[in-house]
């Protein structure tokens, strides 16, 4: 959508146009429906944070300035929505322990894990990464957050966010090599 797109479809949203609300939800909806479901465990679980987030939008609505681009405010908002819901529903969050966290070696190998690894695979992949982990590892790798910024948003200490990512990288490697060794096969289910 173009710029000027957005501010005519904002300004329809805004005068209650249930047209323009269905045209801004079933434009943005799928790929913010991808970021959620990187946070959350489960399709249903990605869906209820993006219906959340949504009713986010719309009632902030009238607070978007146009000083970004309308895809970054709404991702902004989805993101903090997912991590708000993260802190509120993860089991494990309010007892957060690196000590807890498996301890995981990487084996050497000669091969290398293969290029035919798809994104849907990878992705469930990622989904699969203990909590902790596959938050922090989003937020730093796909989102570009510092450490400094994780450790904010999820109230813990910044090299409690570098541990995370280093044992998220190992836990994905040790896997990825397993896909490798195994020929592509079985490593995703």
């Amino acid at each position: 959508m173009k710029p000027t797109d957005d501010k005519k479809l904002v300004e329809a949203c805004l005068r209650n146009d249930p047209s323009a609300q269905k045209r801004l939800y079933e434009y943005h909806s799928p790929k913010l429906l991808g970021l959620c479901m990187r946070y959350t465990e489960s399709r249903e679980e990605a869906e209820d944070v993006l219906i959340e987030g949504f009713v986010k939008v719309f009632a902030h609505l009238g607070d978007f300035r146009f000083d970004c681009s309308l895809d970054s405010w709404m991702k902004k908002i989805m993101l903090n929505t997912a991590i708000s819901h993260f802190r509120q529903h993860s089991k494990h969050y309010n007892q957060l322990s690196l000590d807890d966290l498996p301890e995981m070696e990487l084996k050497q190998s000669q091969e290398q894990p293969s290029d035919q690894l798809y994104e849907k695979e990878l992705l469930e992949l990622v989904q699969q990464m203990p909590e902790i982990l596959r938050v922090v590892f989003n937020l730093f790798v796909v989102e570009g957050y510092s450490h400094k910024e994780i450790g904010e948003m999820l109230e813990i200490q910044e090299s409690s966010s570098r541990s995370c990512l280093t044992r998220a990288r190992n836990w994905l490697k040790e896997r990825l090599s397993s896909y490798a060794r195994q020929g592509n096969k079985g490593i995703i289910g």
